[in-house]
């Protein structure tokens, strides 16, 4: 796949070598179409620190024009784009138009409750439509939102495909992750985790749990916090002197841990550990930790791609 990186925001950006990037976080990521093409975005977070609350986000439309939105329920704000996406005569070329987010009175019904009680949040600041003509698989990056004051953005990746039958049957799962930073050899510690659409129960019951519409986490540790029972970060890798204790084991699209006499068994929608076959679970269990925002009473969920990154925060 070709990963030429093309600016829709008002600068050109540069090749991902910096530092910076490579402390990025993916946030979560998903995909949209039908028979003439296929949209995919991967979404981050750079550079990953200071971390934000839950944000949930997603597509509506397929064919014709997409309204891809990001939302936070506890802020009741969204924002996002639109784009409309062009077959065009050359093979495997199409034309994509970014444009601000539209949504009509039953798309906004998506974001939960009253539509005007909902807040948008500025649109990018495209000077207007924005229009690029791309090949399958080459690879943009859009600035979503950025804070003024500590430079930090979330960004879309995103691409175009041909239509295939894997992903018209089960779009959830067509392939197209993007990896921030400057290559380096693999090691054992980055080994990830991810869980689509996550379910826990605890003891069987299903667990006091927020909205986990369009909720993707990613990373060498993955966490859940359950109210009156604290923060759980998962990893692969054992770090006992961090904590972690083997607890359970991940299979396939399920994972088993116990914590004292409870039993936890969360479902996702895809595999979650890399590779086949059943694996170790470590856990590190922080019963006295809470959000550092509102929300506390419902659970909440996040990801890291280095441990030191949530220890002792």
């Amino acid at each position: 796949m070709s990963r030429r990186k093309i600016a829709i925001g008002v600068a050109m950006l540069t090749l991902l070598s910096s530092p910076v990037f490579a402390q990025s976080k993916r946030l979560l990521g998903g995909s949209a179409g039908g028979s003439k093409y296929h949209f995919f975005y991967d979404t981050f977070l750079e550079p990953s620190i200071p971390e934000i609350g839950n944000l949930g986000g997603g597509t509506i439309g397929g064919e014709g024009t997409i309204h891809r939105l990001m939302w936070d329920r506890r802020q009741r704000v969204y924002f996002g784009y639109d784009v409309a996406i062009e077959p065009l005569a050359e093979p495997n070329t199409y034309r994509m138009t970014f444009g601000e987010l539209t949504l009509s009175s039953d798309d906004a019904h998506v974001l939960g409750g009253d539509p005007s009680s909902w807040t948008p949040l500025p649109a990018p600041d495209w000077g207007g439509p924005a229009v690029r003509t791309v090949r399958a698989g080459e690879v943009l990056a859009l600035d979503l939102l950025t804070n003024n004051s500590t430079g930090q953005k979330i960004v879309d990746y995103v691409t175009v495909q041909g239509p295939s039958a894997k992903s018209q049957a089960d779009p959830w799962h067509a392939d197209f992750i993007y990896e921030t930073g400057a290559p380096r050899d693999f090691r054992a510690d980055d080994a990830a985790l991810e869980i689509r659409l996550p379910e826990i129960r605890v003891n069987g019951d299903l667990g006091t749990t927020a909205a986990t519409t369009g909720i993707v986490l990613y990373g060498t540790a993955v966490w859940f916090y359950l109210p009156a029972r604290g923060r759980f970060i998962l990893s692969l890798t054992p770090h006992p002197d961090l904590g972690f204790r083997s607890a359970g084991e991940i299979r396939g699209s399920a994972l088993t841990f116990t914590e004292g006499n409870d039993t936890f068994n969360l479902i996702s929608s895809g595999r979650i550990a890399p590779g086949s076959g059943p694996f170790n679970l470590y856990v590190l269990h922080d019963p006295a930790w809470k959000p550092p925002a509102a929300g506390a009473d419902s659970a909440q969920w996040g990801s890291a791609d280095r441990l030191d990154q949530l220890i002792g925060k």
